[in-house]
């Protein structure tokens, strides 16, 4: 077993087609997610360069002062319209009786600029029918105003923020583990005598047919788990997602998520099919089942569970998903050990199905 372990290892990391597709193809999803969903509209917002050009209106120039989010510079006009120009700043605001704002382009900078003075413009003026309709609410109103904050903070059960975005970044890891489908149908060809030449030579070895499915499903299992315990080193330290304080139970997640994908690979692989087929089957069913747990659609596993949940308890990577979930949001551990009893059965079903495949293949000649 060892010897076989071995070199089906050696021959695994050879294959730079399913070493692309099980760690590059991730990390340049994982990337281009961080562009989209990793930076918030706050985030954004820090640190923008801003002109405030006096004027009769010392409220707006003490509100822009006490924004964090801006890096205000007191100037005159021509000095600030200079600015613009150079590119020093981002917008010149006028704080006159009616405060205006100036700016050279329509980019993310420039647009959050207008929205935070149509908001002030919008709470002036709501001051004004209040001073006019009840003066004696305006002195619990004016703290009220002044107290830009979020009323309402997305938390877990167990305290943590939720984020959206996590979402499709569990699903990418889910889409991870099934592409270790293709490693699996790589291994389960070389135990068909019909496949290949290096097939044949095997087939004649006096090898229990139980200890050459093992042998190989262990050296994909192997290097598929290494791919993704880099992936996740790559999101954690490098992208700075977070997936939580209990991190340590991400691993038996991965463990049998690696399995799940590579048993559906083996599993594809012992099927009478052009090597071209069974590649189509992997690559279209392993999108089709991220596609169910929410990575080109974040809702998408919950849309499923409303309408068909019998496809999230079979979907292995929605199972994945699920329990990446289980562990940021809940802190009873049911649904997260649920999650991975069912991963453990696919696996075990398609391993078996597929021993008994390859078990009884019988040749004529080679």
């Amino acid at each position: 077993m060892a010897h076989l372990y071995k070199y089906n290892l050696l021959q695994q990391l050879r294959e730079k087609d399913a070493m692309f597709w099980t760690l590059l193809f991730p990390i340049i999803m994982g990337a281009l997610f961080y562009v989209t969903f990793g930076t918030s509209a706050i985030e954004m917002m820090k640190n923008i360069p801003v002109a405030a050009v006096a004027g009769e209106n010392q409220n707006f120039e003490t509100f822009l002062e006490e924004m964090d989010s801006l890096e205000v510079q007191v100037m005159t006009d021509e000095e600030a319209k200079t600015a613009l120009e150079k590119g020093e700043i981002k917008g010149i605001f006028y704080c006159d009786q009616e405060p205006s704002l100036t700016v050279a382009g329509a980019q993310i900078d420039e647009s959050i600029l207008e929205a935070l003075l149509k908001a002030y413009t919008e709470n002036q003026q709501m001051m004004m029918e209040i001073g006019e309709s009840n003066p004696l609410g305006l002195v619990a109103a004016i703290p009220a105003m002044n107290d830009y904050r979020d009323m309402v903070l997305q938390t877990s059960v167990g305290g943590n923020e939720v984020k959206d975005s996590l979402t499709y970044f569990f699903a990418l890891i889910a889409m991870a583990c099934m592409f270790g489908s293709l490693s699996g149908q790589l291994a389960a060809s070389s135990l068909r005598a019909d496949q290949s030449a290096l097939a044949a030579r095997q087939s004649v070895v006096p090898v229990h047919r139980m200890s050459a499915v093992v042998s190989q499903m262990l050296s994909c299992f192997t290097i598929q788990f290494a791919n993704i315990c880099i992936l996740l080193l790559y999101l954690h330290f490098v992208l700075q997602i977070s997936f939580g304080e209990r991190w340590i139970l991400l691993l038996p997640v991965c463990a049998l998520g690696c399995m799940a994908g590579v048993a559906f690979g083996i599993f594809v692989g012992s099927q009478r099919l052009k090597e071209g087929i069974k590649i189509g089957i992997l690559v279209g069913g392993t999108l089709f089942m991220s596609f169910l747990s929410g990575l080109m659609f974040g809702n998408m596993k919950d849309v499923v569970e409303h309408h068909i949940p019998i496809l999230n308890r079979i979907n292995p990577a929605a199972l994945i998903a699920d329990a990446f979930y289980s562990i940021s949001i809940y802190e009873n551990m049911a649904r997260y050990r649920r999650n991975l009893l069912l991963l453990a059965a696919i696996t075990a079903v398609l391993v078996f199905v597929s021993y008994k495949k390859l078990r009884r293949e019988r040749y004529d000649s080679i």
